[in-house]
C-alpha cells in the first residue's frame, strides 16, 4: 500500500531514511544511524538512501534494504521509491500506474546507495531477482 508523507508524520513504526542516511539494524525491530564513510560487508543489515534508476532510464529516490551477508545485496521486499510525495514498494502495481508505464517497461532497474558499499565492485548494481507486481 503506498504512503504518503502525512501518513509517515502520523505513523511513528514507519521510517524511510533521507537523502545521505544509513541505519544498520541491531535488533529485529530497531537499528542505529551508522556514521562510517562505507557500508561495510560484515554480515549485517542496513537500511540507506539511494536511488533507482529504472530500465526507461528514470530515477527515484529509494529507500534500500541491504543484507551484507549475500554479495545479492539487495532485500526483495526492501526497496521503497518516492514519486511525488508517495512511496511505494517496487511490487505495487500502484506504482507503475502512477508512473505511466508498464513493470515489463520499467525492470530491471540498477540501484546505488547514497553511501557506497565496501565492495570492490562501484555500482550502480543491477537488480539481480525477479520481481513481479
Amino acid at each position: 500500500m503506498p504512503i504518503t508523507q502525512k501518513q509517515l508524520l502520523e505513523l511513528d513504526k514507519i521510517y524511510f531514511e533521507k537523502p545521505g542516511e544509513v541505519t544498520v539494524l541491531v535488533g529485529p525491530c530497531s537499528g542505529m544511524p551508522w556514521k562510517g564513510a562505507k557500508i561495510p560487508l560484515d554480515g549485517r543489515h542496513y537500511r540507506c538512501a539511494g536511488k533507482i534508476t529504472l530500465k526507461t532510464g528514470k530515477q527515484l529516490l529509494a529507500r534500500l534494504s541491504i543484507r551484507t551477508h549475500t554479495f545479492d545485496f539487495l532485500e526483495l521486499d526492501g526497496v521503497w521509491v518516492c514519486l511525488e510525495g508517495t512511496w511505494y514498494g517496487m511490487n505495487e502495481p500502484e506504482l507503475y500506474v502512477a508512473l505511466g508505464i508498464t513493470p515489463e517497461q520499467a525492470l530491471p532497474y540498477e540501484w546505488m546507495p547514497d553511501r557506497p558499499l565496501d565492495y570492490h565492485k562501484k555500482g550502480p548494481y543491477p537488480m539481480s531477482f525477479s520481481q513481479a507486481p
